[in-house]
């Protein structure tokens, strides 16, 4: 028989909960000889529910998983002042946290592509503004 529902969610429990899911999921992938990854916790209600993704996928040779987006970034990052390695860094614009997601050099006003950390929402920036955000956040 399982328990109740708790009244409310906690971010403890948030977070035990996303990190036991993970657990089993991995369990479950590695017997198919895959790999997961996990986000964050985003779109938190503690009272009625919260969501994270699992990306299951064939582990590239460094146990990853392929990002799509990662190939052409690394080839052409020189290309908007930005380094291959710079492809998933993290950086602040506004009092926000984003990740660089990819780059798109059909859009050369807005070539970068970054998904904010809170709610894994799809941002586009300069690269100028990237290159500014990326040398202060090594401050």
């Amino acid at each position: 028989m399982s328990k109740p529902p708790p009244r409310n969610l906690t971010p403890a429990l948030c977070e035990h909960l996303r990190q036991k899911m993970l657990q089993s999921c991995k369990a479950i992938a590695e017997e198919h000889g895959l790999v997961i990854q996990g986000s964050p916790l985003h779109e938190v209600n503690l009272r009625y529910g919260f969501n994270f993704t699992i990306e299951v996928g064939i582990p590239m040779s460094d146990g990853t998983i392929l990002e799509p987006g990662r190939a052409l970034f690394e080839v052409l990052a020189g290309d908007f002042g930005l380094n291959a390695s710079d492809f998933g860094r993290e950086f602040r614009a506004n009092g926000e946290a984003f990740r660089i997601t990819g780059l798109s050099p059909r859009r050369p006003k807005y070539p970068i592509d970054a998904e904010r950390l809170s709610d894994r929402g799809q941002f586009k920036f300069t690269a100028e503004n990237v290159v500014l955000y990326l040398r202060a956040s090594n401050s």
